[in-house]
């Protein structure tokens, strides 16, 4: 191994608090791509090389780990995950990530049982496809009746996993105005049985917000800082040290600003804040990057069309087995140019959810236009998930310098919804070798609760596009293991304009590290996702240790 060059000692001075030596570092800087020690001062990598070039930072307080030869990386990022609403639910609702319908029931009960009567119950994370799904049965939806055999006193409300599809019962129904006469509003669908014509509880998109952001009560400062916490926790344990919440309100952010004050917050987090918030940060003069290393104003996200796991993403072409069904477009042109035009003016990155490749076209022609109108240098403007691309997309967006931020654990974990989709429109979704192959600048995301949020299960999902049952979906989209590792570590720093500041272990970067169990280039890429995580460090402490 090459001496360590004296200039990346310089800017230290005096000895480090925490060495890891006889490791397998893989740095992601090109310029040093393997090292096998790594020291941090003052919560930033201070030494970086062989055993003996960091010896000279070891002092009689610092703490030296011999990791044994395992393979250490820069710290994961996930570049769209709902973090802190996660963590909340995760604290007030009932978890519906089970196999049956009497599970799911049996959960929102005793959500229900220890609720005063009259107030909302919730669940999250419930999955029509694998639900009751056997040889036979390709699954089943929630309909008001499953939820009335529940309760009766309570206004009840389920979120499918992917967030954009919505179960009420029937007081759930009545609260929100909805009745069989009642018409699907703008941007939403109203679900109704096929032969009676009559509501059957389920809601789609934009039809839920007036209920979920104006009838069920705001969570409470001390359920906030709980679900911090516990999500905190979560994310530590598989590797991650940073990660772009997706959707991020006024009273979030000060839950961050909280936990942060008080070293609850052992992830640093990159906030998109949600598009209402937009007009009072514009007019108090902020723009995309306010904040410090632990805590930034984002992007303003935006949600223009529906979700890949609930089929109601807007598709140029109808889905697989319908002559007419496009999906669902939750934003019309005009709306999306005008919000765009607007932001893009404030001087903000815009994150705008578009899957269907109708959807992703719409968003690039609002970003081109606020561009000509408005000319602004390294916009870094983004496409959260922009899952069904083209080459005519894929030019466009290398020539604007959008970044995209796909779904990295879809084809693993959500393997049977692809159908729906088809083997030719597949070879074009989660496009990771074609973003590379166009220049395009992608993340790894997993849009957790929607995807499992596990950074080693994306790597894997990218490098063998199989799914759980070992079905292979889209083939030419593969990509290799190192190239995966970019997308969770220097790709996800570039998309939060922080590439200078974290995603490689090179000196002055902030000292954000993961230790894995095994060395990802080294096992079966189906093994990948088992992978133990040994220890998980930000900014120089360890925030998890397995």
């Amino acid at each position: 191994m090459a001496l360590l060059k004296e200039s990346r000692m310089a800017n230290t001075n005096g000895k480090a608090e925490l060495v890891l030596k006889n490791a397998n570092l893989m740095t992601m800087d090109t310029s040093n791509p393997r090292a096998q020690a790594v020291a941090m001062t003052l919560g930033k990598f201070s030494g970086v090389g062989s055993n003996e070039d960091v010896e000279g930072l070891v002092g009689p307080d610092t703490k030296v780990i011999d990791v044994g030869g395992n393979t250490v990386l820069p710290g994961f990022i996930d570049g769209h995950i709902h973090v802190l609403s996660s963590g909340v639910k995760h604290v007030n609702m009932a978890d519906c990530d089970v196999p049956t319908l009497t599970q799911v029931q049996s959960s929102l009960k005793e959500r229900a049982d220890s609720t005063p009567a009259g107030m909302w119950v919730q669940g999250f994370k419930f999955d029509d496809t694998k639900t009751d799904r056997t040889a036979s049965n390709e699954g089943r939806h929630l309909y008001k009746e499953d939820l009335d055999a529940i309760t009766t006193n309570h206004p009840m409300m389920v979120a499918h996993r992917a967030g954009h599809v919505f179960y009420l019962n029937s007081a759930g129904l009545e609260a929100g105005g909805y009745n069989d006469e009642s018409e699907d509003p703008p941007g939403g669908r109203l679900g109704r049985d096929p032969n009676t014509g009559k509501l059957n509880g389920i809601v789609y998109e934009r039809a839920i917000d007036h209920i979920r952001f104006g009838l069920i009560p705001v969570d409470t400062d001390e359920v906030r800082r709980e679900g911090l916490r516990t999500i905190c926790r979560m994310l530590n344990r598989v590797g991650l040290t940073s990660v772009h919440d997706a959707r991020v309100t006024a009273e979030e952010f000060q839950t961050y600003q909280d936990g942060k004050a008080d070293d609850d917050l052992t992830l640093r987090i990159y906030a998109l804040m949600w598009y209402p918030q937009f007009p009072a940060l514009r007019d108090a003069g902020i723009k995309t990057g306010l904040g410090d290393d632990m805590l930034r104003v984002g992007g303003i996200k935006m949600v223009a069309d529906g979700a890949i796991a609930t089929r109601t993403a807007y598709l140029s072409e109808p889905y697989e087995g319908s002559m007419c069904d496009h999906g669902i477009l939750a934003m019309e042109a005009a709306e999306i140019e005008q919000q765009v035009m607007d932001m893009h003016k404030a001087g903000f990155q815009v994150c705008i959810h578009a899957n269907g490749d109708a959807t992703i076209d719409m968003v690039l022609t609002a970003y081109e236009r606020a561009q000509k109108a408005h000319p602004r240098s390294d916009t870094r403007h983004r496409i959260e998930h922009c899952t069904l691309v083209n080459p005519e997309l894929l030019a466009r967006m290398k020539a604007m310098g959008v970044i995209a931020t796909p779904f990295c654990t879809y084809v693993y974990h959500h393997g049977e919804k692809m159908r729906y989709y088809g083997e030719q429109r597949l070879e074009w979704m989660f496009a990771q070798r074609s973003f590379i192959d166009a220049g395009v600048v992608s993340t790894g995301a997993t849009d957790y609760p929607p995807g499992p949020f596990e950074p080693l299960l994306g790597v894997q999902s990218c490098v063998t596009r199989t799914d759980s049952t070992g079905k292979e979906w889209g083939i030419n989209q593969k990509i290799s293991i190192e190239e995966a590792l970019r997308l969770y570590t220097l790709n996800g720093a570039y998309a939060s304009f922080e590439e200078k500041i974290k995603g490689s272990v090179e000196v002055g970067k902030l000292a954000d590290l993961v230790v894995l169990g095994s060395d990802p280039t080294k096992i079966d890429p189906l093994a990948i996702k088992d992978i133990e995580i040994m220890r998980t460090i930000v900014g120089g402490k360890t925030v998890y240790e397995g």
